[in-house]
Parts: C-alpha cells; sequence; structure tokens
C-alpha cells in the first residue's frame, strides 16, 4: 500500500511546485490533493488526512479533534512558519513531526519595505496622484533612527541585516535572545519596555500564542514614543486592534503598517480602513516566486527525511 500525503489547504496548486510533487511521487508516495479551490469543512478535511503519512498544511487547524483517529500520520509540514493553528504538543505526544518552511527572506524584505512605505507616506501619496491631485504629505528618513524588533528570529535577523545598510540603531527583545546573534548584526538586546520607550520605529516578528496575543495594547502603545510607527508582519493577534486606531486617531503613533490582522480576511468595516495614517496588505508578506519554490521544495525533502527516520529540514 502507498503511502500518503495529503495537501488540504485550497491554495496548494499555486503554491507548490511541480518539482516538490515530483520528490514525493518518485519516493512512493500518493498525493491527496484538495483541488475543491474551497477551504474544506473539517470532516471533509479529516477523512482527507486519516490515512496518510504526512500532510502539507495550510492555515488550517490540525487540533486533537482533528488529529484523533489518524494513526498512520507522521509528519505535518505547514507550509509557512506560524503554527498558532497546530496543537504541537498533541502531535509530539504521538509521534508526529512538525516542520514548517523557510520564509524568512521574503518577510524580512516586505516588513521593509512596509516601513519605508509608512515612514514616507507612501499610501497617502499614492492616492492622491491617482485622484489628480499634487498633494505632499509629511516624510521621515530612516537613516538615523531606532528601529525595535520584538523577535529575533529567522525573519528579526535577516530584517536587521537588511536594515544595516541604513545606518539605523537596532534594539531587540526576544525571550530566548540569542545574543552572540545579535552581536553579530549590530543588535543590542533590550527588554520589552526599553524596545517599546526607545523606537522610533516598532517591528513585531513574534509567534501568536498565549502569552503574547495583545502583547501591544494599550498600555504597551502608552510607553512608545509620541508618534513612533508600528509595522506588524507577524500575527495579528499581537496586536489589540481598538487601541491601536485610538492611537493612530489621536497621534500617539503616526503610522501603522500591517499585513496581519486580528479577523483574516478583513471586511469593508475595519475601522483601519477609514485612517490615511496606515499602510495596509492582506496577509501577502511571504508570497514570493522563490518562497514558493522552495518551500514546496523544503516541505518534500522534510517527509522524505521523516520517512527515512530523520527530522524536518525546519523541525518546530
Amino acid at each position: 500500500m502507498r503511502k500518503i500525503v495529503a495537501f488540504p489547504f485550497r491554495h496548494h496548486a499555486g503554491l507548490v511546485c511541480a518539482e516538490a510533487r515530483k520528490m514525493l511521487t518518485d519516493a512512493g508516495f500518493e498525493l491527496l490533493c484538495n483541488d475543491t479551490g474551497e477551504k474544506l469543512p473539517p470532516e471533509a478535511q479529516h477523512d482527507m488526512i486519516k490515512n496518510a503519512f504526512a500532510v502539507v498544511a495550510g492555515t488550517e487547524k490540525y487540533d486533537a479533534d482533528m488529529l484523533a483517529g489518524c494513526d498512520s500520520l507522521k509528519a505535518v509540514i505547514r507550509f509557512g512558519v506560524g503554527t498558532d493553528n497546530f496543537d504541537v504538543p498533541y502531535m509530539k505526544a504521538h509521534g508526529i513531526q512538525v516542520g514548517v518552511i523557510a520564509n524568512y527572506n521574503a518577510v524580512a524584505e516586505y516588513t521593509l519595505t512596509l516601513m519605508l512605505s509608512a515612514i514616507k507616506s507612501y499610501p497617502r501619496l499614492d492616492k492622491a496622484v491617482r485622484q489628480g491631485l499634487w498633494s505632499r504629505y509629511p516624510m521621515r528618513e530612516l537613516s538615523g533612527q531606532t528601529v525595535g524588533l520584538v523577535g529575533f528570529g529567522r525573519i528579526g535577523r535577516r530584517l536587521a541585516e537588511l536594515l544595516a545598510g541604513f545606518h539605523v540603531n537596532i534594539l531587540s527583545y526576544d525571550p530566548l535572545m540569542d545574543a552572540e546573534a545579535a552581536r553579530a548584526r549590530g543588535v543590542t538586546p533590550a527588554t520589552f519596555d526599553e524596545v517599546l520607550r526607545q523606537s522610533d520605529i516598532v517591528s513585531l516578528h513574534l509567534p501568536a500564542n498565549a502569552s503574547t496575543r495583545h502583547c501591544i495594547d494599550a498600555a504597551a502603545i502608552a510607553q512608545m514614543k509620541d508618534g513612533a510607527v508600528l509595522v506588524n508582519t507577524a500575527r495579528g493577534a499581537l496586536v489589540d486592534e481598538p487601541a491601536l486606531v485610538a492611537a493612530l486617531q489621536s497621534g500617539k503613533l503616526s503610522s501603522a503598517a500591517l499585513d496581519v490582522y486580528e479577523v483574516e480576511p478583513v471586511t469593508a468595516d475595519n475601522p483601519l480602513f477609514q485612517l490615511e495614517n496606515t499602510a495596509l496588505s492582506p496577509h501577502c508578506a511571504a508570497l514570493t516566486f522563490e518562497t514558493n519554490y522552495n518551500g514546496g521544495i523544503i516541505a518534500a525533502q522534510s517527509i522524505i527525511n521523516v520517512l527515512n527516520g530523520e527530522k524536518p529540514v525546519y523541525p518546530v
């Protein structure tokens, strides 16, 4: 009987490259795919994965109920890096290896793009020109600013490398701070409160979990510099959106640049859409051709590794 790799997420056809699929079929796997173009109901998702050896997962949930009875399952590889939709302790307790792909360069580049868009008032300038106006808005230079990175994993480290050419002062907080990695990139380790108080721009790079939810709330924003900028390309749950809206309306924060939101997809009544001092995008920071291609290869290799008694390329 051939071993099954399941692809339940609806975007797999456009994201996972043919070369990755061939790697799996050459290794003897049968591919079982969601080709409906729609998110599967939980029952259909469970039916797809219940006899699988491995799953290449999107943002759909993999909790204890979903995984119950999946006795053949040995690996779940997230086509991304966030695992807040995974019950990782359950997976590990049941011998299911968990892995992710690498999107750190794409997200770091996009974070820098949003950061510059916010301080240069780019969304407002673009809108004005399209309306036939010759309006000009205040802008700042990135050079000489203090940038605070909340989280210093692969994305935060790569962003620090990209920022090096801008001659900025970089602070970073991470509960598992690698001081040597920080020193190598000219980054000063700091406490969370120090990052908030001292940074002109605060950029978020933490996972979403019970301890990080709403780490940027009204109290945290109150500690930030007047006129500071908030950038979030991590997870929407990190930010209390009503508190952020209030800070943007009052001028406490000069602007915010967001790729992620508390509820996704966002709806037209989201108050953030009514504010001009925002740079917004639809959770797309990682969606580059390069990341998708390499992500497929990493996911396939991770599954082959587990088949051979090894760990995924990027284990959780």
